[in-house]
């Protein structure tokens, strides 16, 4: 027979529903299913360095009692210590999927959409295709672009074009904006470098004068 930790089906906020089943051939594993897809793909964590960037992978191996996490679309696969009980260690997990799912945290249908498209490119046609669905299409609305330099290990340089140089709000759209959306789809980039002259920029929101103040 199935072992239901929490009675089955449980009805979370949000109409959030969780349920779960311990493996019959090894009580240790124990398998969380979600209505709304938790990971795109695979993921296989075993410490906190191999979570970085992921929310909810970091919350979750880095709860007492927590050896090993896998996540499979709407599955996670989780694995405790042997002195852990179940009872215990699944109402811990069981709060850190209702947390992440009720946040902002949790992927949207679109981003979901998105991730399935970036399966099987590589780490610069994954951000190229990023620029070209999500990021271009509204930096465009400022007459601007937004171009791939280069993507150097967990970097990534990119070059503004058009309205974006040399405007002032530059650096709050590449970090409010453009960063945002680039680490959370692809978590291999931890740094978004600009490498825009914005010197040579003909739209600022402001000029600087030959005494350097500058004026509206």
């Amino acid at each position: 027979m199935k072992e239901h930790i929490v009675g089955g089906i449980k009805e979370m906020p949000e109409n959030i529903e969780l349920t779960s089943e311990v493996d019959r051939r090894n009580s240790e594993i124990c398998r969380f299913t979600s209505a709304r897809t938790l990971y795109v793909g695979t993921k296989t964590v075993t410490n906190v360095d191999e979570a970085k960037g992921l929310p909810l992978a970091e919350k979750l191996i880095s709860l007492p009692g927590v050896v090993k996490i896998q996540l499979i679309g709407h599955l996670l696969v989780a694995t405790k210590m042997s002195d852990k009980q179940w009872s215990e260690v699944g109402k811990e997990i069981e709060a850190v999927l209702t947390a992440y799912l009720i946040s902002g945290l949790a992927l949207t249908p679109e981003e979901i959409h998105d991730r399935m498209m970036l399966i099987g490119r590589t780490t610069r046609e994954k951000i190229q295709y990023l620029i070209e669905t999500q990021i271009n299409p509204g930096v465009a609305e400022h007459g601007g672009a937004v171009q791939i330099v280069n993507v150097e290990d967990d970097s990534v340089y990119l070059r503004l074009h058009g309205g974006c140089q040399g405007c002032g709000a530059a650096d709050f759209t590449l970090k409010q904006g453009i960063e945002t959306i680039i680490k959370r789809a692809v978590p291999e980039i931890k740094q978004i470098v600009d490498v825009t002259n914005h010197s040579a920029g003909t739209n600022p929101f402001y000029r600087r004068t030959e005494r350097g103040t500058s004026t509206s």
